[in-house]
């Protein structure tokens, strides 16, 4: 995948801890190989202590054009942003990042319309819905400010803090739309989504009571890897529709590459032939 490699070659990064899950790189670089560009993107492991020196370094790199931001420093990024879009800025969460002429910074959350759009392209109409968002750190306020604009008609919130979800609501509630707090329970909702790193792993447990989940339901994860999760297996088994993670990239896509102004043309899917 790393054929061709030269003193032009342009990159693009992911930063996150960590970052051994996580899809861009090949999907990245494949991408750019197959539009004849020249350019890889890179896992970039930081930890939280060297995360403002990472990004200080990261803006003098002069073959960088940006940086994807991953777990869990999405919302720390959108503070440290020059520029933030406005849906950046009332989601409080940044996932695309660049370096502007001047040296200064410009950040958009882009998770929240990729996860929309994903669900739009497969027939679901989030209109007129009650929603659950379950996580209220980076993707999980992108998502539940993106559902309010597309126009759900409420979202609840929950998240393990407490006080990060009554934060959350208040945004929302503070921007007109139908917000509250509520615990991560399936009970009364049309669409279920999660915004936590819950089901990466084997022995994670859900991120809500599914005792209550009806058939029908739209369940939706963020999680990428593994596709299905086990949540996302619950609730096929109890006829609700399902949309894994991968749904949320392959959509947003096509954004990033105008985000970073990359001139490529984007077959879909993507995510899903490289989460395995």
């Amino acid at each position: 995948m790393l054929r061709n490699l030269t003193g032009s070659t342009r990159l693009l990064g992911i930063a996150g801890d960590p970052v051994a899950q996580v899809l861009a790189p090949p999907i990245w670089t494949t991408l750019f190989q197959r539009n004849g560009m020249d350019a890889v993107c890179v896992p970039m492991h930081v930890q939280p202590e060297d995360l403002t020196a990472f990004l200080k370094g990261a803006g003098v790199i002069r073959n960088l054009d940006g940086l994807i931001v991953t777990v869990p420093y999405k919302p720390i990024v959108a503070s440290l942003i020059d520029k933030p879009t406005e849906r950046a800025s009332l989601a409080g969460s940044v996932n695309v990042m660049r370096w502007e002429q001047d040296g200064s910074t410009c950040g958009d959350v882009l998770d929240g319309v990729g996860f929309v759009n994903g669900l739009a392209a497969r027939g679901q109409d989030v209109k007129g819905k009650r929603a659950l968002v379950v996580g209220c750190g980076g993707v999980g306020s992108a998502m539940a400010f993106a559902l309010a604009a597309a126009g759900i008609d409420s979202v609840s919130v929950a998240d393990t803090e407490p006080a990060r979800a009554l934060k959350l609501a208040a945004r929302l509630t503070a921007k007109g739309f139908n917000a509250n707090v509520a615990p991560a329970v399936a009970a009364h909702f049309d669409l279920i989504a999660t915004g936590t790193p819950m089901g990466m792993k084997e022995d994670d447990p859900l991120p809500l009571d599914c005792t209550w989940l009806r058939p029908g339901t739209i369940v939706c994860e963020a999680v990428m890897h593994p596709v299905e999760t086990p949540l996302l297996k619950l609730a096929a088994a109890a006829g609700c529709f399902v949309q894994p993670g991968t749904y949320l990239l392959d959509y947003q896509l096509q954004l990033m590459a105008q985000f970073f102004g990359f001139d490529v043309e984007i077959e879909l899917p993507q995510a899903q032939h490289y989460a395995v």
